[in-house]
């Protein structure tokens, strides 16, 4: 539970985060010219990879594709709200959305330099898709968000295009990958909204000792919104003790307690871009084990942020990875969180994109400018989890991180 001692001094906290709050960031602004030659950057691609026609998914959760050609992001919901985008190179895009949507998309979005021809996408969809394969008979489609776009929206292509090869494509997620420098200052602000998050825990442990992980992540969430976070990035984990053990965990009723390591995965949006960023506590007496693996794993995270530079393929970098945890004699604790990535992933206006990626069958090249989580988890069965976790650019010679807060924490 909260602490006496901790009521006394949360409301002083959140008075401080208000008035000293991240509001307002300076070059942060895309125009929509900017996004009309984002479209045309798109159509070029779709020349070059011999395609007739593009179609772009997203949803509200996976909206970065859209989001990155004509600035609009459906509003999170009970129901997914999905989006689609028909692109060819000769036309300007037709943007299909819910009835719902259709109208803020007219006022909102940068169709209003497109052509503003946005349509009902469960309605018009198909009809649409069958008039262009009748009139320009494409022969070549490519799909980008092919790994997450409903089938609903896939039989009509089936449907219409039988005729035609339709394959996947990433020309959007590469384009989307490298951000200019009004993207970077988003994801600096949203970094320095997060900072809210950690102290808040950290300020939490040493008053509150039997808090339990949810009742410290209502308390995360409220601090950095009050400093000026716009929306959820995803959901908090707050992990102590055996939980830790775990990779990823939801928040549970779990008093936290002196002598447990205590991992944190938190973000934020500040103008739809997602801050991601982890750290682990040892708080109060933990073990000399506990101590020394996250001490291990913040060492061998910053050892890398210099070595890992622009150039260097995922494989590359990921050996670069595994040789420094070797030198600090945890390599074998190191978690893949899925097949063949060691943990670093893409991100941007999603907490996960798609590209660049690090691990053993990570093939793609990091370029300049280019942004991810670089994420790092050890996991030592019996004694606990670690993670370390900020958000990157890619730069010519090293990683530069968004987000500097201590990595390595201890509280009495």
């Amino acid at each position: 539970m909260i602490s006496n001692a901790a009521l006394k001094w949360i409301p002083e906290k959140f008075g401080n985060l208000v008035r000293y709050g991240e509001f307002q960031g300076p070059g942060e602004t895309i125009t929509n010219e900017d996004y009309k030659a984002r479209v045309e950057i798109a159509k070029k691609k779709i020349v070059n990879e011999g395609l007739d026609a593009l179609i772009v998914f997203g949803d509200c959760y996976r909206m970065s594709n859209i989001r990155w050609l004509v600035n609009y992001r459906t509003i999170d919901g009970v129901y997914p709200q999905p989006m689609l985008l028909y692109l060819v190179p000769d036309r300007d895009p037709v943007f299909f959305l819910p009835m719902s949507e259709i109208p803020s998309a007219h006022t909102s979005s940068a169709m209003s330099v497109l052509g503003g021809d946005i349509r009902e996408i469960r309605s018009e969809w198909a009809p649409f898709l069958k008039e262009r394969a009748a009139q320009d008979k494409p022969k070549k489609i490519g799909i980008c968000g092919y790994t997450y776009m409903d089938l609903e929206f896939w039989f009509p292509i089936n449907e219409a295009f039988q005729g035609a090869e339709v394959k996947r494509s990433m020309i959007i997620e590469q384009l989307k990958s490298k951000k200019n420098e009004a993207e970077i200052a988003s994801m600096r602000r949203a970094a320095r909204v997060s900072d809210a998050a950690i102290e808040m825990l950290m300020d939490l442990l040493r008053d509150s000792e039997g808090i339990t992980e949810l009742e410290a992540t209502s308390l995360v969430y409220a601090a950095m919104f009050a400093k000026g976070g716009h929306a959820i990035a995803y959901d908090i984990m707050i992990q102590a003790g055996e939980n830790t053990e775990v990779l990823f965990k939801r928040p549970t009723t779990r008093p936290i307690r002196r002598g447990e390591l205590v991992m944190m995965d938190y973000g934020i949006r500040v103008n739809d871009y997602a801050s991601d960023n982890a750290r682990t506590i040892c708080y109060g007496n933990v073990s000399d084990e506990a101590k020394r693996l996250m001490e291990a794993c913040s060492l061998g995270y910053e050892e890398c942020l210099q070595k890992i530079k622009a150039g260097m393929t995922g494989i590359e970098a990921d050996q670069v990875i595994r040789e420094a945890f070797r030198k600090y004699e945890v390599e074998q604790y190191l978690v893949e969180v899925s097949e063949g990535r060691t943990g670093a992933h893409a991100t941007g206006m999603d907490p996960e994109e798609d590209i660049p990626e690090i691990g053993p069958a990570c093939n793609n090249v990091l370029e300049e400018g280019q942004t991810f989580a670089y994420e790092l988890s050890l996991i030592v069965p019996g004694i606990g989890g670690v993670r370390t976790e900020d958000q990157v650019v890619v730069r010519k010679n090293g990683l530069e991180p968004f987000h500097t807060f201590n990595r390595f924490l201890y509280v009495e």
